[in-house]
């Protein structure tokens, strides 16, 4: 299973647990002009990002089972997730539809 398609499932299974989480893409591009322009949110975001039903924030980190992840990427995306948790929101890593689930559902309690 590719990323993207993992991330729109975990997406998908979310919603049907009261969330709403739009893909969230980072990155940069060289401009015709040669100039650098940077997208989404900051450096580390996670994949998946919203409220939950009763308004928190919710992040979710996509992974693939087996999928490399460069060291300095994964500490910044380790970061946005601890902030997430330690403000009061939502944030966790996910392998699976159901690993998705069961930790929304866990840290939503």
């Amino acid at each position: 299973m590719k990323e993207s398609d993992l991330t729109r499932a975990i997406q998908i299974a979310l919603a049907q647990e009261g969330a709403r989480v739009f893909r969230n893409e980072t990155g940069s591009y060289q401009s015709p002009t040669g100039q650098w322009v940077s997208y989404g949110l900051i450096r580390g975001s996670s994949d998946l990002i919203g409220w939950s039903d009763d308004g928190r924030f919710v992040a979710c980190e996509v992974k693939i089972p087996g999928g490399i992840t460069k060291k300095k990427r994964l500490e910044e995306q380790k970061n946005f997730i601890q902030q997430v948790n330690r403000s009061g929101g939502i944030g966790f890593f996910a392998h699976s539809v159901e690993e998705a689930v069961r930790k929304y559902r866990e840290r939503k309690a």
